[in-house]
């Protein structure tokens, strides 16, 4: 199984006081069993790095990162121009479409490790969905 993971799940599982923290850590629990190939874009890690740094500091903001980045187990999508230009060709047709949704489209990834709706929306799953069943 192929899963993006998104900035709330990021700062959910780097913060134990962010409400969404005990579910995250169940959800991540569960999907560790199933070895799922995990993927994020450069994007979601530079949003994580300002979120964390402005709310934890910036040498937690500087772990998180390096954490990320020196990952095996991470797959990191760099965007170009024409993933850009998808993506905002996405967003003119759908006011809540996100890059990440251009990402996950072309490498075949159903399902968003994620706490924002907007995945469902655009017809993804959620791994928080498939954690409760």
């Amino acid at each position: 199984m192929k899963c993006f993971v998104d900035t709330s799940a990021f700062y959910a599982l780097e913060d134990p006081d962010d409400h969404n923290h005990d579910a995250a850590a169940g959800i991540q629990g569960g999907m560790a069993a199933g070895k799922p190939e995990l993927y994020t874009t450069n994007h979601v890690i530079d949003e994580c790095v300002t979120l964390i740094g402005s709310r934890m500091g910036v040498q937690r903001a500087i772990r998180f990162a390096r954490d990320v980045l020196s990952s095996r187990l991470m797959m990191i999508v760099r965007s170009d121009e024409q993933l850009e230009e998808s993506a905002l060709a996405l967003y003119e047709r759908f006011s809540d479409a996100r890059l990440s949704s251009a990402t996950m489209r072309p490498a075949g990834i159903r399902i968003a490790f994620s706490f924002d709706r907007h995945f469902e929306r655009a017809g993804f799953g959620l791994a928080r969905t498939l954690a409760e069943r």
